[in-house]
This record gives C-alpha cells, structure tokens and sequence, in this order.
C-alpha cells in the first residue's frame, strides 16, 4: 500500500486555476486514456481467454455461456406472481447521540401482482449507554457501537428476514445474496441457514461490480448475452482460485469457519451482460438454473445500462417514494426542541445549523 501512495504521489501535478478552469487540467483525458490504453486491452484479452478455457464447474456445467435475456414468456412464474423482489433503505441512518445510538430501516417487496404497500415494514432499534455497569463498561459499549455496528447488515438481516415471511419461492434481492458482515456472526449464520432450508430460491443482483477488481476485469471481457461464473463465495473469501493473483496478497476477510466451509462452498458468483453493462450476481448452486432463467426473463433491454430484472427496478422505485430519511430526522430534532433548547442544539448534527 506504501508503494503504491508512494507512486501516486510521484506521478502528481499541479494544475494551475486557470488550466483547472479551462481543461479541468486534462484530468478527463488521463481517465480515459487509461481506461482504453494497451495495458488495459492487454488485461481485458488475458481475462477473455481464462474465461474460454476455464474447466467447468465440479458438476459439469460450464462457466461461460450465452443465455438469451428479455423473453418474458420463458418465466411464467413472473406473470403467475410468483417472483417477489426484496431490497431496503435507510429511513434513519445511524445516529449516535451522547446516551446512545440509534437506527430504523425500511423493507419491502413487490411482485407482479402484489404491489409494494401490502409488504412495507419498518425496523428499529437502539443501544443505550445508560445500560453500562461502570465507566470501563460504558467505554466499551460506545466503541463497539462505533466500530461494531454495520447500519448496511442491520438493514440485510432484515431483508432476508423479509424474504421468508413472504409466500413467494422465488426471490429477486437487490445486492449480494450473502452480506459477508453477517457471516461472522452466529445470528447471521443461522438466518441464512433457514433461508436456505426454507425452500424458496434467491438470486442477489450486484449493480455495481467495479469495486471487485476481478469482477471488474471479468466484466469488461463479457460479451453481450453473455454469463459467467467467475468463483464460488468460499474462493471469494479465501482470495483462492482466482487468476493471475498477486502472491502473498491475501483480503482481510472474517467469517465463521463453519459458514466458510458449510453454505458458502455453495453460493456461485458471477457476472451476466443483457446489453451494454455487466452486472454481478450471487445464487446458491442447486437454484442456480430456475433463478438465471428468472433473473434473464425479465431484464429490461430498454433500459439502457439498467437492464437488471424489472422487478428490482421497480422495487427501487417504490422505496424511493416512500421512504424519505429526512422526515424522521427532522421530527427527532423537534422532539428534542420541545424537550428543551440545551438537548436540541447539543445532539442536532453540526450540519442543520450550516
């Protein structure tokens, strides 16, 4: 990492606010420039060809294929509403007062026959200082809460909750399948242990796949109305399995080793392109073939660079109108004014007063 800032720092310039104000100092070129330069179509090649040669999964299939995306009729569990997309947002991010912190989410689901107000719920909860048993004790809880709470785990627990108190079987998640912060935990363990005895087939939609610079290369090397199937979850955490890995380079990863070497064995994770965007995608390996299928019926061509399944558009569109952050944390800043002055302008974000 030394190496690397050490690098970044050496090949910087400085752009004066003139050439900032004409050219942008050529910033947009150098992106580009690196984005379509040898080096870059040298990788793109190199992925293309472990991707044609790549052995098949243990079970015979193959890695790499063509799947044909947008014939709705190919999935008639879709029109029957059998096919409910889940995903969820924040109606409180995560809010840390001086006695404590506190956080609510939203989630719901929507299928072509039920609309989005038949599944809304709301979850909240709170961790309070004045729980503490001495000072050490109350010093402890306020950095576990810092550093021990993830508002985007709280938020997926939730939303696989969610997804067994629906009747649908087949279930779109907008994301990963699998949270890895709940794989490290006993409650996360066993709420997927339950989802994946319960049933009902899931696929999880990763939008954006840039930040997993394998899935990055890989993405840039499909094809139009091509999937492949670059890893399964456990390869992913164990950083095993991958081509071309830097030696001694290793993730910081922590999951339990009894879902390390138990479910996640069996999540396969890849990659899938409607038209002009990638996508990524995580399945467990015995839904693998209903849920491609799904997931390809109802991708959108005509949503350019959005061709993700219907459903999931839809989903987020619906949570975008009903659910508003702002509201609650105007009405917990009223509370606090009406409680008194001293409360409000000591616990209100910095921010309000701007």
């Amino acid at each position: 990492m030394s190496n690397t800032f050490r690098k970044l720092v050496n090949q910087s310039r400085r752009v004066t606010r003139d050439e900032f104000a004409i050219s942008f100092g050529g910033i947009a070129d150098d992106v580009v420039e690196m984005l379509d330069s040898e080096q870059a179509r040298q990788v793109v090649r190199e992925a293309r060809e472990v991707m044609e040669s790549v052995e098949p999964l243990y079970n015979g299939r193959q890695r790499l294929r063509k799947i044909d995306f947008g014939l709705f009729n190919s999935a008639p569990e879709l029109e029957r509403g059998e096919v409910a997309a889940i995903d969820g947002t924040n109606t409180l991010p995560m809010q840390m007062y001086s006695a404590g912190q506190a956080l609510s989410v939203g989630v719901g689901s929507i299928s072509y026959r039920r609309p989005l107000q038949e599944s809304l719920h709301y979850w909240s909860s709170k961790i309070e200082l004045s729980e503490a048993e001495n000072s050490d004790d109350f010093i402890k809880r306020e950095e576990e809460g810092l550093y021990g709470i993830s508002q985007t785990a709280y938020l997926r627990y939730y939303e696989v909750s969610h997804g067994l108190e629906i009747a649908e079987p087949y279930i779109l998640f907008d994301g990963t399948l699998i949270y890895e912060w709940l794989g490290a935990i006993q409650e996360g363990v066993q709420l997927y242990s339950r989802l994946f005895t319960s049933g009902k087939k899931c696929l999880g939609v990763m939008k954006n796949v840039k930040a997993n610079p394998v899935f990055a290369k890989f993405a840039r090397a499909l094809r139009q109305g091509e999937l492949y199937i670059v890893e399964t979850l456990a390869d992913h955490l164990n950083q095993s399995n991958v081509p071309n890995k830097n030696p001694g380079e290793t993730r910081n990863r922590y999951v339990l080793e009894e879902f390390k070497n138990g479910t996640a064995r069996h999540i396969l994770r890849g990659l899938f392109k409607p038209r002009k965007k990638a996508f990524g995608f995580e399945v467990h390996e015995d839904h693998l073939e209903d849920m491609l299928r799904i997931m390809a019926a109802d991708c959108q061509l005509n949503n350019v660079g959005h061709e993700i399944p219907f459903l999931l558009n839809r989903i987020d569109e619906e949570l975008r109108k009903n659910f508003n952050p702002r509201i609650l944390q105007d009405r917990i800043a009223v509370q606090m004014a009406i409680q008194s002055e001293e409360l409000f302008f000591e616990e209100t974000n910095e921010r309000v007063f701007r």
